[in-house]
């Protein structure tokens, strides 16, 4: 017989985490005078790096932007909203490998194989023919700069969107910022020194913080059966 105990907890569960993301929203002003304690942030960031990601290789790395003068720069140039960009307690550039920064036959991929998966280094061989196999022939992106950074930059997605959940789960409030000028928001970052250009680029950005002023219209979505479709 199940232990019908677990129901009422997993209830709970269900309702906890739709409240959550019923929280969520993109704020477009926050609160400048409202910091993020420093353990609730570190809970953010480990939400980030415990996001799945395809072949396990974590493609991007979260560069905290604190230094003002850093930050306005990075504002200015890449045309992101002053009352997001500026005014939120946190402001977090992710990066994604460029395809050399991913090349199978490079470092990174041997880094991940040792240090993180535990692999011999007489495996790694078979783990670099292995990967340009999957780049190549099972998501065809492998010779192509352009599709392959889409590829990674799809993956730091995945970690965004962790840390968005994981914000509005301690009621945090957030916004991703797309839209920007890509070109100009790698190159900041690569000037501050922060990155390789030739190994890693500009991805998306994201603001946690407090809102000034709550959201003028509510949160709506399209039917659930209007966008799931049983086969």
């Amino acid at each position: 017989m199940p232990d019908t105990t677990t129901f009422p907890v997993q209830d709970h569960v269900q309702a906890t985490f739709l409240e959550t993301l019923r929280f969520r929203r993109a704020i477009k002003s926050f609160d400048p005078d409202r910091q993020l304690d420093p353990a609730d942030f570190d809970f953010i960031l480990q939400s980030g790096r415990l996001a799945p990601s395809s072949n396990g290789l974590e493609p991007w790395n979260l560069i905290v932007l604190r230094e003002p003068e850093l930050r306005a720069e990075f504002v200015r140039r890449t045309g992101a909203a002053p009352a997001q960009a500026a005014q939120a307690s946190h402001l977090v550039a992710f990066t994604a490998k460029t395809a050399k920064g991913i090349d199978p036959a490079g470092d990174y991929l041997a880094h991940i194989a040792t240090t993180v998966h535990g692999l011999t280094p007489d495996l790694i061989p078979a783990r670099r023919e292995g990967f340009r196999n999957f780049l190549a022939n099972r998501i065809e992106v492998y010779g192509s700069p352009e599709a392959t950074f889409g590829w990674t930059a799809r993956q730091a997605y995945l970690a965004l969107e962790n840390m968005l959940v994981a914000a509005a789960a301690i009621k945090v409030d957030t916004c991703a910022l797309e839209g920007l000028d890509y070109a100009q928001a790698t190159a900041v970052l690569a000037e501050a020194g922060l990155i390789d250009p030739a190994l890693d680029a500009f991805a998306v950005a994201a603001v946690f913080g407090y809102r000034s002023a709550d959201p003028k219209r509510p949160q709506v979505r399209r039917p659930l059966e209007e966008i799931v479709t049983w086969a």
